[in-house]
């Protein structure tokens, strides 16, 4: 194993928490320095922050506290780290003090984007990235009595905020420049009737459209869209993705790419002393080959826990991203992972897929509710490329996890047709019915 004597680790979310973690797990005598915001606290979950925005969970229930960290013995610093000096191996923190490393762990994640037009610093106007932009919005939504909301953005943080908003009474509208919901996860056929659930859930809708202006005297009153219409709303919340945080970085001459900072299958920079994940890095598709970015927080923990591996000299590959993920609208549930259809094509490949309907119980059994699975295959190689559920009961949805192996796993149709999953009758559909086996079966029979 190397010598490593000290480690400082920048940034205290998924990645930068779970290296330090697992650095004191298997090196107690190691020296673990975590440098983060002055404001941070514990280890956040952060997909809490919309249940905590309309007061579904607490702020407090949702970290794990600092005992986590000092418990082993982890030195927490909260001073903004301002500089990297990679020739002498310190890091400065804004209040001037200088930390020595010999290895350090760039964990400085991403920050929301926030598109550019006029209005989003007025009052009423949030993002969400944190317990404390959560607190701020159900502060407002407190004391202005919010009747409607405008959402900006179609991804899944922006959905799950319509029908946690929806259920307080309040009128939202959400706006997405794209022609569908979840464009990066679910292919039309999959999301429209998504979309339709949406609009009887009460949710207005406006796809294709662009927010012009965010408009308001002291605080937010509206928007105008760039159709000319203006839609009247007590806040705003921008839910336009995340941008790395990638200002240190570049400050300190590291390489980065067209989407974040450059690392190896080892997770290291260009500065083999220090390494990267979570929402800051750029990392290869798994199935595509290309960069991506892989803003999941399964994805930052396990590369956390990778990184603290390899420091002690453990040399594990960092696998390539699949990308799967899970959200919720009212009783629809609804995952992704690997690419959709539509990417396929646009990458070249030659695709051919198929959509599979099943009920979540047996079929002689009361309170069974539908879901369909949809599988997307590489023609040429037979190979299991992509897949998506869209389902009326929570158990199904999680089927995403066996695509997401089969996809890993490499496997082509013919392997997935003989999927052989548990059964029982309050808790799957009929073995005779299992979508994902029956979904494989059609394909094989297209392809050949």
């Amino acid at each position: 194993m190397n010598k490593v004597g000290k480690v400082v680790v920048i940034g205290c979310s998924g990645a930068g928490a779970l290296a330090a973690r697992m650095l004191k797990n298997l090196e107690p005598s190691l020296d673990v320095t975590i440098i983060r915001e002055e404001e941070e606290q514990g280890l956040l979950t952060r997909c809490a922050t919309p249940y905590i925005c309309f007061g579904h969970v607490l702020a407090d229930p949702s970290y794990k506290d600092d005992s986590i960290f000092t418990k082993p013995g982890i030195n927490l610093v909260n001073v903004r780290a301002e500089n990297i000096n990679r020739e002498r191996k310190k890091v400065t923190t804004a209040d001037g003090k200088d930390y020595s490393y010999d290895k350090l762990v760039l964990a400085t994640g991403a920050k929301s984007i926030v598109p550019p037009i006029s209005g989003t610093d007025l009052p009423g106007v949030f993002t969400l990235r944190t317990s404390g932009s959560a607190i701020n919005i159900l502060h407002w939504l407190n004391t202005h009595r919010v009747k409607s909301a405008v959402l900006i953005g179609g991804g899944a943080i922006s959905i799950e905020i319509a029908y946690l908003a929806a259920q307080h009474g309040i009128k939202v509208t959400l706006v997405e420049m794209l022609e569908h919901i979840l464009p990066s996860a679910l292919d039309p056929d999959m999301s429209e009737g998504v979309e339709s659930y949406m609009k009887e859930q009460g949710l207005d809708l406006r796809l294709s459209e662009q927010v012009k202006t965010i408009n308001g005297n002291g605080k937010v009153d509206g928007v105008l869209l760039a159709s000319g219409e203006e839609i009247k709303a007590d806040m705003v919340i921008i839910c336009a993705g995340a941008q790395p945080r990638s200002e240190l970085a570049q400050k300190s001459g590291l390489e980065m790419g067209k989407l974040g900072l450059k690392v190896n299958r080892y997770l290291q920079t260009s500065d083999p002393d220090i390494y990267s994940a979570g929402d800051l890095i750029e990392y290869p598709s798994y199935i595509t080959g290309k960069p991506i970015r892989g803003q999941l927080r399964p994805n930052a923990v396990i590369g956390g826990r990778i990184i603290a591996k390899n420091i002690l000299g453990y040399g594990i590959e960092y696998p390539p991203l699949v990308n799967s993920f899970a959200t919720k609208f009212f009783d629809k549930s609804i995952a992704g992972t690997g690419i959709t259809e539509s990417e396929a094509r646009k990458e070249g490949y030659d695709v051919v897929s198929t959509i599979q309907s099943s009920a979540s119980k047996h079929s002689m059994m009361r309170g069974r509710k539908p879901y369909t699975v949809k599988l997307i295959f590489d023609k040429k190689d037979k190979r299991i490329i992509g897949g998506q559920i869209v389902s009326d009961s929570e158990c199904p949805v999680k089927h995403i996890d066996v695509l997401a192996v089969a996809i890993r796993a490499r496997w082509t149709a013919l392997e997935l047709a003989t999927l052989r999953c548990a059964g029982q009758p309050e808790l799957s559909p009929d073995p005779g019915m299992e979508p994902i086996a029956l979904a494989a079966e059609t394909i094989e029979r297209m392809i050949e």
